[in-house]
């Protein structure tokens, strides 16, 4: 039985598109520009092979502009718009014309995307983090270590160096020993990507002030606390244990609630101590 094209309808919701019709019943939906280019029309006959070409025509075009759509919003690497695009659910060969398409206009290039990956995120952290995204991201181990190449050991070592004088100064607000200090700002350096002589060469350089830093640090935050802040403090405690009074009449009950909800608040505890010793006491910590 010859199949003949029947009726052709634009759809309703998407004006780009049109319902074909074959023997009057629905066959398929395509874009309204291949019925231009395979000149599709009302009462033509159309063979299986001609239709199988317009169906994968059809798909390339809509996985296309999907793909467009999704690499407007931010750069992204060959693999991650496959990865879209399998999700979607698109056959191999839809997928692969789609990608030679995007890397032919060079709307996706990994090259580019992993030096502007890296040039972004060299600041924030280490190697061994760049080099770990960049691999689930499908960039080769080759293209990355090229790239990772160019950045010296020197140039690492400042941005971690910086990193760790930062995490220093906020652990030392609530850290006293020198070696639980030394052991969190290892941690962190690991977390952040640094290898082994990068932490090594940054830590020896902050350990010969470390104990000057946790010191005067510690003092310049407690009398920073005591002169600007101590109004807010109180005035916050205070507020808190009236709230807390209404609902709870046990005092070690209410002083552990407020304890910690200053502790989250981010004051830390040795004036957390002070202004508890005031609200409930009734003690002035400056006299």
């Amino acid at each position: 039985m010859s199949k003949i094209i029947t009726k052709i309808e634009a759809q309703k919701k998407k004006d780009n598109r049109v319902n074909i019709f074959i023997n009057g019943e629905f066959a398929f939906g395509c874009s309204s520009e291949l019925v231009y280019y395979h000149n599709l029309s009302k009462g033509k006959e159309i063979n299986i092979e001609d239709l199988k070409k317009v169906i994968v025509e059809d798909n390339f075009l809509t996985a296309k502009t999907k793909a467009l759509k999704y690499i407007e919003r931010a750069l992204k690497s060959e693999f991650q718009v496959r990865e879209f695009l399998q999700r979607k659910e698109y056959e191999d060969s839809v997928i692969d014309r789609v990608l030679e398409f995007l890397k032919a206009y060079k709307f996706i290039d990994d090259e580019y995307y992993a030096k502007a990956f890296v040039t972004q995120n060299i600041r924030i952290e280490g190697k061994g983090n760049i080099r770990y995204k960049l691999i689930k991201k499908g960039i080769s181990e080759e293209m990355i270590n090229n790239i990772l190449n160019e950045i010296s050991s020197k140039d690492e070592e400042i941005v971690a160096l910086k990193l760790a004088e930062k995490k220093l100064k906020v652990l030392c607000k609530n850290e006293g020993n020198i070696v639980k200090i030394k052991s969190k700002l290892n941690t962190f350096l690991i977390s952040k990507g640094y290898n082994f002589d990068t932490i090594k060469s940054v830590v020896n350089k902050l350990e010969i002030k470390e104990k000057e830093n946790i010191e005067v640090f510690r003092s310049d935050g407690y009398n920073q606390v005591k002169e600007n802040q101590w109004d807010e403090l109180l005035s916050i405690a205070e507020k808190r244990y009236e709230r807390l009074s209404k609902s709870e009449e046990d005092a070690i009950k209410i002083k552990k609630k407020l304890q910690d909800f200053l502790l989250r608040k981010g004051y830390n505890y040795s004036d957390i101590k002070t202004v508890l010793n005031k609200i409930i006491k009734g003690e002035d910590p400056y006299y």
